[in-house]
């Protein structure tokens, strides 16, 4: 009787499986692509990437409200979506590059964990901008943006998610996956990132092609995975 349960179970249990076996690719591949996209589209409708209260405050309160809605909105599904992505382009490479797969992962996963509380403080100046004299907040908006807590999200945020494409994407050169430009453009991504906040005026359009270099790189990804 038991084994005939077992053999029921098992059975039964074949379709299950074989659903989430098609899933799971499918779920890795959407957030392969989606997550870098939301990420790029939050990222250019950011009504600034400056650092001080006012200047904060300020940008956000000049806003199209619309826009600021959509920056925030994207950065909401990004910071779902990213550290899953990171976790499919591992589980991709993992069979031939077990440790990049695995060090490449973990600081993905690590590092746009932050994302959320980013964008959880973005929010929060969208509402300071929103109040009256919104001005007036902007000393206690630098005093909770330096804070000890904050600077260390910002400080996993900044190298945990550069460093998971420039290990992930050289992963994805050695293994051959994917085209080898296609790969380069993933780890390329960063280095541009850090040239737009090193170049005077923190040049958006700097930024914009590095996260669009993400995007294209990462379509090339999301098929290996649906593929494989």
């Amino acid at each position: 009787m038991t084994q005939h349960y077992a053999t029921t179970t098992q059975l039964e249990s074949a379709p299950a499986l074989a659903t989430c076996r098609r899933l799971r690719p499918l779920a890795l591949a959407v957030s392969l692509v989606g997550g870098p996209l939301a990420f790029t589209i939050g990222g250019l409708l950011s009504p600034t990437v400056q650092f001080d209260g006012v200047t904060l405050i300020a940008d956000n309160a000049k806003a199209d409200p619309a826009l600021n809605v959509t920056h925030l909105l994207a950065l909401f599904v990004a910071s779902f979506l990213l550290p899953v992505s990171t976790l499919g382009l591992a589980q991709l490479v993992y069979d031939r590059t077990p440790w990049l797969a695995t060090i490449g992962g973990a600081l993905g996963v690590v590092g746009w964990a932050p994302l959320a509380a980013l964008t959880g403080l973005d929010g929060l100046i969208h509402t300071m901008s929103n109040q009256p004299d919104g001005s007036t907040y902007a000393e206690l908006l630098d005093a909770f943006y330096h804070s000890p807590l904050m600077l260390t999200f910002l400080l996993i945020y900044i190298i945990g998610h550069l460093l998971t494409y420039v290990v992930l994407g050289v992963a994805l050169d050695r293994t051959r996956l994917i085209a080898r430009w296609a790969a380069w453009f993933i780890v390329a991504s960063s280095p541009l990132t850090i040239l737009m906040f090193v170049l005077p005026g923190n040049p958006q359009s700097v930024g914009g092609v590095a996260l669009g270099l993400l995007v294209i790189g990462s379509v090339p990804a999301a098929r290996a995975v649906l593929t494989r």
